[in-house]
């Protein structure tokens, strides 16, 4: 049964890679305005998310059923999955600092260009007088 338990535990890791691997991969597809990549990195996550979960609820059921889990839980092999898991964990939720504060960035940017859109559209249909558009230059309205 221990052997099962590390399997699971390194399956997680596995996983937690790719997730962070997916967080890099969105990271990417925000810096290029790619709503198709953002979309598929979201689909991805949440995946891997749903995998992480079961991992997580076998491992917790596995380490309840054992008769000695302190054995396991002090064996070295246990130790090093656990440190590689944390230190993974603290590189994905650098990660997803960045790309919470890159989409943040690239909201406020969407929203402040819309802004400025709708203020010269306002201004020129209240003057009613033919002006350029600044974000679009080659275009009248």
């Amino acid at each position: 049964m221990e052997h099962i338990l590390f399997d699971i535990a390194q399956k997680e890791l596995n996983i937690l890679k790719d997730f962070h691997r997916t967080l890099k991969e969105e990271r990417d597809a925000i810096i290029s305005f790619s709503i198709d990549g953002i979309i598929r990195g979201n689909n991805k996550k949440e995946e891997l998310l749903k995998k992480i979960e079961f991992l997580e609820a076998e491992k917790e059921k596995l380490i309840r059923e054992n008769p000695e889990p302190e054995k396991i839980l002090n064996d070295s092999r246990w130790v090093t999955i656990s440190r590689e898991i944390k230190s993974i964990m603290n590189e994905i939720n650098i990660a997803l600092g960045k790309n919470i504060n890159l989409l943040s960035f690239s909201v406020d940017y969407v929203k402040n260009s819309i802004d400025n859109i709708v203020d010269f559209v306002n201004k020129a249909s209240y003057n009613n007088k033919k002006a350029r558009l600044s974000v679009f230059p080659p275009r009248e309205i």
